[in-house]
């Protein structure tokens, strides 16, 4: 107390660091969806006003960036991959140039579409400039009979894993890949291969994880969600294990990995392209 009477108070701050660091997190949070909520209103406003840069210099330093953040999903030359193939004359996500580039800076929620929080607008629309560029006349077609990979799709069980949008409705297992659009997003190359070669490629959320809990059960699966202090694990027969961080006492992810079975000695050449050819063709618009 001083001498005049007033008594100085000390500010309170909570005692459990995992309050404040929850307070953090939340902040932290709140912070970034206000500004990914800015940057997808600034876009939506004139989308359809958006004018890309298409100088020498632009082109140049748009493929640039496209090359050092764009190419491990899209491939060198954007005919897909991980990624959705952008060689096509028309992407179904961005018929217009606002459409695109608001993509490219927000990204897609629920996909493995970051956002590009690295990039001022400007070389978002540079970027943008160059995906067209990539666009080609003619598309290869995928090889094989999409009639036949329909029968083998059904025979190999593979609805046990995967879900599909049948009249209107989806229906499937939960533990791999929903392929409803998968048409949209991989080329028929990328498609073969995670049919051979399952583990070559593991889509983001589809890694193979085990869980320990401190009481010493033991969680297969993988981890659908996960922050600093919970996890969600989603076992093969699909139920969800949610648990808090605090009680567990190890995460082991195997990313060289796959539940999935290689089917390259389980199914001929012919074989393996008629699946690819019927998974190719599967481009529901969600």
């Amino acid at each position: 107390m001083r001498g005049d009477g007033f008594r100085f108070r000390r500010p309170h701050f909570p005692r459990n660091s995992y309050k404040i660091d929850r307070m953090r997190a939340t902040f932290r949070l709140a912070s970034l969806c206000s500004l990914l909520a800015w940057s997808a209103a600034v876009f939506a406003q004139d989308n359809q006003q958006v004018t890309l840069p298409n100088s020498p210099e632009d082109l140049a330093r748009g493929k640039k960036l496209f090359l050092g953040s764009c190419t491990y999903c899209h491939g060198p030359t954007g005919d897909g991959g991980k990624g959705a193939d952008l060689s096509r004359q028309e992407l179904v996500r961005a018929k217009t140039d606002g459409d695109l580039a608001r993509i490219i800076e927000v990204g897609i929620p629920g996909t493995e579409m970051p956002s590009a929080w690295h990039m001022t607008r400007r070389e978002v629309t540079q970027v943008a400039a160059y995906v067209r560029t990539l666009a080609k006349v003619d598309i290869q077609a995928v090889a094989g009979d999409v009639n036949k990979g329909r029968g083998l799709y059904a025979k190999n069980g593979c609805a046990n894993c995967h879900t599909l949008k049948v009249d209107g409705v989806f229906t499937g297992g939960l533990m791999g890949p929903d392929l409803a659009s998968i048409g949209l997003k991989r080329n028929g190359a990328h498609i073969r291969e995670s049919i051979t070669d399952p583990a070559a490629s593991l889509p983001e959320g589809f890694v193979p994880a085990k869980v320990v809990t401190q009481a010493g059960r033991t969680i297969s699966g993988r981890i659908t969600q996960e922050d600093t202090f919970a996890i969600v694990v989603r076992d093969a027969a699909g139920n969800n294990h949610a648990m808090l961080k605090k009680d567990v006492k190890s995460i082991t992810r195997e990313p060289k990995s796959s539940p999935m079975p290689s089917f390259k000695d389980k199914l001929s050449a012919v074989e393996l392209d008629d699946l690819a050819a019927y998974l190719a063709s599967l481009k529901e618009q969600l």
